[in-house]
């Protein structure tokens, strides 16, 4: 080896001869890496292995910091520390699996002198942008420093090849690691203990441990036994149940609501604290629940960190476990029965029949091993003469390779982390529709045969998972950013998409097979900032579809929106858990209450009539929401945090006389406000073009 250098390819080719020699022997682990590391401390370039480190560190130190713990200075962790650079990107199905090891690393070792640090090295456009990297680290509560290689500059540096990735460097500046790829990136863990062993006397703790933290099993109960605010964030996918009842996941509180269509609160399911506890729905937990769909009067549950698919019966108020062992699965094959079979990051579910004897089987879009998987309630026959046994589950689409790769053998095509998934109509013949979300494409499975096709975006190329972008069109002219979700409206022929990484949903004619944008109706600079537009989407996700009306998973903006497709309309739905909560004020929150006061002769315009925000002294908006027309009543506007300093409420209204209408906007004071409301009242005397 020549020692006169020393680069990421060296790096490598130590990594490797370690593994390989651990491979051999597993139980001689601390041996040979303990040998391992005196012999790297004995290497004549020890300079050069230095300086490497030193310009990965100086490289990190220009990027702009996302995420911090209080009092942190990232400057301070290169020294007498072992460094954890994890390389991931949100959108990487293969960096979401990973998260938990390093959350749990984090935790177990950050006061033994380990510093974990987040390098998000993004693949899509959408990626690159700070509000959008701090709500991937919110959604999944990371407790570890991020910084923002949105230039992939330390990426490129370093020559990474794959999410994740991960660099260990001692505290005396030496290279010691490097994992790459999921299967090696796992293992990270195994490695720290002995490190802190060679390195005791030189790496510097915290002054509360000179060891690894563990959290006590005394600890995990008060944890779990603590109340969590209801506060639903991170809305990622919905269903419409058979009685009408609208029923939404929420990936970042844990949680799911069941309500009726016009927002009255039934049941919420789930403490909010994410683990995986069946039972009774006030002591249930999920960990970031996605895909819902009903079947049996059962609501089905992609249970997505859990590697679960969990059911929900609302007769019995219970939740329990179908499929998976929660623990992260590698199987591509299945077949196995319930519990007994492992899976990988289910995202979304549909119902649909075997086209041979129209027996009903649960689809469930796999992500994590990119495939389509199936789930069998009764025996059933399947494709290629294969039969679904009785409670099997088992992969039917997609060979398990990462690809874009059609085929008219459906175990031959390969997919690209698809996520969402549901039933429609092409050509006249039953098919299913797929958000493959990592080739940036919508594919088409023929349920009579299993013919695998695409519709829309991606590229002509199996193996480009980089053809993205934002074009309508046809086919691979069309381009999408990373679409997560699929409803298909039979009545019109039009398959809807949520283009996530684009803030957009898009629509494809059935007739022309031509993708378009859809819902692009507000030009206002303003509203496009979002500060008054409910169409304003940031990475809208799951959506669904009841008679005309469709309703939108709006991720981001932690709101859930309804469309009337039949007249182009869209307002936010709002959520009464007051019959449902009823200790609502323990919350720390009151309610906001809106009086609109007319002259006679005047009424407020039908259907969209305006909007409304509530503004702090800063001038910042702590709420916005849309009016339909109301009488002079007080109606409830939403529930406001105790300890926000309310200013004012502005308001635009259409105000009509006759067929004149008129808008006028300004600014309503709190009329009244105690610990439990605030009132405001916007009283019209004369209407004006501009009111203030």
């Amino acid at each position: 080896m020549d020692t006169t250098s020393f680069n990421t390819d060296s790096f490598r080719d130590l990594t490797f001869d370690l593994l390989s020699g651990i491979a051999n022997d597993p139980t001689k682990l601390d041996e040979f890496i303990d040998a391992y590391l005196i012999k790297l401390h004995e290497r004549n370039d020890s300079d050069h292995l230095r300086k490497y480190t030193r310009d990965i560190y100086e490289k990190i130190l220009t990027l702009q910091t996302v995420h911090t713990n209080p009092g942190f200075q990232l400057k301070d962790t290169f020294h007498e520390k072992i460094v954890v650079a994890y390389f991931w990107t949100f959108s990487n199905i293969h960096s979401s699996h990973m998260m938990p090891k390093l959350i749990g690393i984090d935790k177990r070792y950050s006061n033994a002198g380990v510093t974990v640090i987040g390098i998000h090295s993004p693949k899509y456009e959408h990626e690159k942008h700070k509000a959008n990297i701090r709500h991937a680290i919110e959604e999944q509560s990371l407790p570890f420093n991020v910084i923002n290689d949105n230039g992939l500059q330390v990426w490129k540096h370093v020559g990474c090849q794959i999410w994740p990735t991960v660099l260990i460097f001692g505290p005396d500046a030496l290279p010691l690691f490097i994992f790459e790829g999921e299967n090696h990136v796992q293992h990270t863990e195994i490695f720290l203990q002995p490190i802190l062993n060679h390195y005791k006397s030189s790496v510097r703790a915290s002054p509360s441990s000179s060891s690894i933290i563990k959290t006590s099993s005394e600890d995990i109960v008060a944890n779990i036994t603590t109340p969590k605010p209801a506060k639903f964030t991170y809305p990622s996918h919905l269903c419409v149940t058979a009685n009408g009842q609208l029923c939404i996941s929420f990936a970042g509180s844990n949680q799911l609501i069941l309500c009726e269509i016009d927002g009255k609160v039934i049941e919420v399911v789930g403490n909010g604290h994410p683990g995986m506890a069946d039972g009774e729905i006030q002591q249930v937990e999920f960990d970031s629940p996605h895909g819902l769909v009903e079947y049996n009067s059962c609501i089905y549950i992609a249970d997505t960190n859990n590697h679960a698919i969990r059911v929900f019966d609302p007769n019995s108020r219970r939740v329990l476990t179908l499929i998976g062992t929660g623990r992260l699965g590698s199987d591509k094959i299945g077949g196995l029965k319930r519990s007994q079979q492992p899976i990988a990051s289910p995202w979304d579910l549909c119902i649909t029949e075997s086209p041979f004897d129209h027996k009903t089987v649960l689809l469930i879009s796999m992500a994590g091993q990119h495939q389509i998987w199936a789930y069998a309630f009764e025996e059933t026959q399947w494709w290629n003469n294969v039969i679904l046994q009785k409670n099997a589950c088992l992969a039917i689409i997609g060979s398990g390779e990462e690809g874009n790769r059609n085929d008219s053998e459906p175990m031959s095509a390969t997919l690209a982390a698809p996520r969402g998934i549901c039933n429609g109509v092409m050509n006249g013949q039953p098919v299913l529709f797929i958000a493959d979300s990592n080739s940036s494409s919508i594919r088409v499975v023929t349920l009579q045969n299993g013919n695998v096709t695409n519709l829309i975006g991606g590229d002509t190329d199996p193996k480009n998972l980089s053809a993205f972008g934002d074009l309508d069109g046809s086919g691979f002219n069309a381009k999408l950013q990373h679409p997560l979700g699929v409803a298909f409206h039979y009545s019109s022929s039009q398959l809807y998409i949520t283009d996530t990484f684009n803030n957009k949903l898009k629509r494809v004619d059935m007739k022309t097979l031509a993708c378009s944008s859809y819902f692009v109706t507000d030009i206002d600079t303003k509203k496009q900032r979002g500060e008054l537009n409910s169409s304003k989407f940031n990475e809208p996700q799951g959506l669904t579809i009841f008679d005309h009306f469709m309703f939108i998973a709006d991720k981001n903006n932690s709101h859930i929106k309804r469309i009337d497709l039949d007249h182009g309309t869209v307002i936010r739905c709002r959520f009464d858990l007051s019959e449902t909560l009823n200790e609502e004020r323990s919350f720390g929150s009151k309610q906001a209450y809106l009086a609109i006061l007319l002259p006679d002769t005047f009424q407020l315009r039908d259907g969209n009539t305006g909007t409304w925000t509530i503004e702090d002294q800063d001038g910042f908006k702590i709420c916005d929401g849309e009016l339909t027309r109301y009488m002079s009543d007080q109606m409830l506007l939403d529930y406001i945090p105790r300890d926000k300093q309310v200013a004012h409420l502005k308001y635009e209204l259409v105000i009509c006389e006759d067929d004149k209408c008129t808008m006028m906007n300004g600014e309503a004071q709190p009329v009244n406000e105690t610990d439990s409301i605030i009132e405001f009242v916007i009283k019209i005397d004369q209407p004006e073009s501009n009111t203030n």
